[in-house]
């Protein structure tokens, strides 16, 4: 998709248009999402859903976690992480969080909106996708202790009903989960991040 168009498609974002409990139950690990199992006070979180021209056509950017002892290890994920107290707002956090974890400019970045918040059980965790813009290519450098790898995604690809699949997923606590996933760059995106891009993809493509 040219970068452009993909401006335009985003010039017109109000949250009406979101239907995301939809989006996310069509890929989420488990079938059903019950808004009783979330607590009175899960962690506040931000992710940022960055667009960018890259050779004429719009990319987005994923991470690699590194590899730890811990519910996120070794997973492809958006930029962000936990609200801290002297962020003036969830959207800095994703800011603040994706500027650290890849080095880009967060003053060149201008925010779209935000998509449907999502609760995330193992870190306990109220996730906000942020989506914003960058009218250039940023000039990525991870942060090695948070970021094993930057992954460049073209729209197109994530627009590609074929990328989207289905597969046994190894669980940390020795089960096995078969889950919906994105095939994107070879790499295996799945969870709220699957969730997360799935909103957009339905957005994108006028499925709202």
């Amino acid at each position: 998709m040219i970068f452009q168009t993909l401006i335009t498609k985003l010039s017109e974002f109000t949250p009406s248009k979101l239907d995301g409990q939809k989006a996310h139950i069509e890929v989420a690990p488990y079938r059903a999402i019950d808004k009783k199992y979330i607590p009175k006070s899960p962690h506040p979180a931000a992710v940022l859903l960055l667009f960018y021209p890259y050779q004429n056509n719009a990319y987005f950017i994923l991470i690699q976690r590194p590899k730890y002892k811990g519910n996120h290890s070794g997973q492809i994920a958006l930029p962000g992480g936990k609200r801290e107290q002297n962020d003036r707002s969830i959207r800095k956090t994703a800011l603040r969080e994706a500027e650290e974890e890849t080095n880009i400019n967060q003053n060149k970045v201008d925010i779209v909106g935000e998509l449907t918040p999502l609760y995330i059980p193992p870190s306990n965790f109220m996730v906000t996708p942020i989506v914003g813009i960058s009218q250039t290519r940023p000039d990525f450098n991870p942060d090695d202790r948070e970021v094993d790898e930057i992954i460049e995604v073209s729209v197109d690809d994530l627009l590609l009903d074929n990328n989207l699949k289905k597969k046994e997923i190894n669980l940390d606590n020795g089960g096995v989960l078969n889950t919906p996933y994105f095939d994107l760059n070879s790499k295996v995106v799945w969870g709220a991040t699957a969730m997360i891009l799935n909103e957009i993809k339905h957005y994108i493509s006028g499925e709202h």
